[in-house]
């Protein structure tokens, strides 16, 4: 028996019975009985605690080993929960540096808030008070520059004296980050 093995742990040195035959130097009835599932007889008051043991001796370290991988797996699947929650609902920043194909340019860049909500994606440029939804950000970000260019077209047709304070304020935002090319 190897030193690692937990029968051979186990085994003490028993006390001689009448009748009791003795097994090889290296053997002890624990392992025989451990080995080829031989009922233990005899000393089993001796034997059966040392078994009992080697048994936990022996698998309190696997236990231990599964408890923490299962512990670390739930932990794993909870960080992947809160992930994907955050990447849903997180707010994130769009730069917007041009508006081409539009026959429009971009003075000074600025960013688009995409955020989830329920089952669109709304991109929003909160400084001229302007949002557009869609299905991806991607599509969101692409209806929001669509908007913002309508919206700079029509407040920029109209004379600044027939438009309500609410329009003036976004034409006068939307002025100070693009224009018409040309």
């Amino acid at each position: 028996m190897s030193e690692r093995d937990p029968i051979s742990l186990m085994c003490p040195p028993f006390e001689e019975e009448a009748g009791q035959p003795w097994l090889e130097e290296d053997q002890c009835l624990a392992q025989v009985a451990w080995q080829e599932k031989l009922p233990i007889a005899g000393n089993w008051v001796q034997v059966l605690p040392h078994l009992m043991e080697a048994f936990t001796v022996a698998l309190t370290p696997r236990w231990h080993e599964v408890a923490r991988l299962e512990t670390l797996q739930r932990e794993v699947a909870l960080l992947k929960d809160r992930c994907a929650v955050l990447e849903r609902v997180a707010p994130i920043l769009v730069p917007i540096e041009t508006f081409a194909p539009e026959p429009y340019e971009v003075v000074k860049p600025f960013h688009a808030v995409v955020r989830h909500q329920e089952d669109q994606y709304i991109a929003s440029f909160f400084d001229a008070n302007l949002s557009a939804s869609g299905d991806t950000q991607a599509e969101a970000v692409a209806n929001l520059k669509d908007i913002i260019a309508g919206t700079f077209e029509i407040l920029t047709t109209v004379e600044e004296d027939e438009l309500g304070r609410g329009p003036l304020q976004q034409r006068k935002v939307l002025e100070q980050f693009m224009r018409k090319e040309g």
